[in-house]
């Protein structure tokens, strides 16, 4: 019974202490968190002998890991966070969203080009406008100058180190 009772207030005292003992993991100076990519720049080029206009996205220290790129009608061009319209010029649109990621520094300033007007060495995007950079999802969207392709035909999305590139197909 003694001994039993004594194990007891062993283990509450060492459990009691290293309650104590804990010490964050950076005594100190800020807390963890994790580190989201920042958008800080965006580029824009055509590849003839594909047929595309490119957009590339550069983010550090990586590129974002969830991206979708689509057409959306006018009436989908909505800022993140308002709801208020966003004016992009062109004759259809894609929207492409970057989730985890943000466009601003620790600030709130902006890291990126807000709006890219005139598009220079592309046959197809007039130009590229933020939408939203609103809790962790950055929104741009893609204005162009063709009415959009078939519903078959689609924006390519292509992620490396620290670049997304969409490729939006041209006549």
């Amino acid at each position: 019974m003694m001994k039993s009772r004594t194990v007891a207030v062993v283990l509450f005292v060492l459990t009691l202490g290293l309650t104590f003992m804990t010490v964050p993991a950076w005594a100190g100076g800020p807390p963890a968190t994790a580190l989201m990519p920042v958008l800080e720049g965006i580029h824009t080029a055509h590849a003839a002998s594909a047929r595309v206009d490119l957009v590339r996205f550069r983010f550090r220290p990586a590129a974002a890991t969830d991206v979708t790129a689509r057409y959306v009608p006018r009436s989908a061009l909505i800022q993140d966070g308002s709801g208020l319209p966003v004016a992009v010029r062109g004759q259809s649109f894609v929207q492409v969203v970057f989730r985890g990621a943000v466009a601003h520094d620790e600030h709130g300033r902006a890291t990126a080009p807000r709006d890219l007007f005139p598009v220079r060495a592309t046959t197809n995007v007039v130009q590229v406008r933020l939408g939203g950079d609103f809790e962790g999802v950055v929104t741009y969207f893609i204005g162009l100058r063709e009415p959009a392709p078939a519903s078959r035909v689609h924006p390519t999305v292509q992620r490396t180190n620290a670049d997304v590139t969409v490729a939006i197909p041209t006549r």
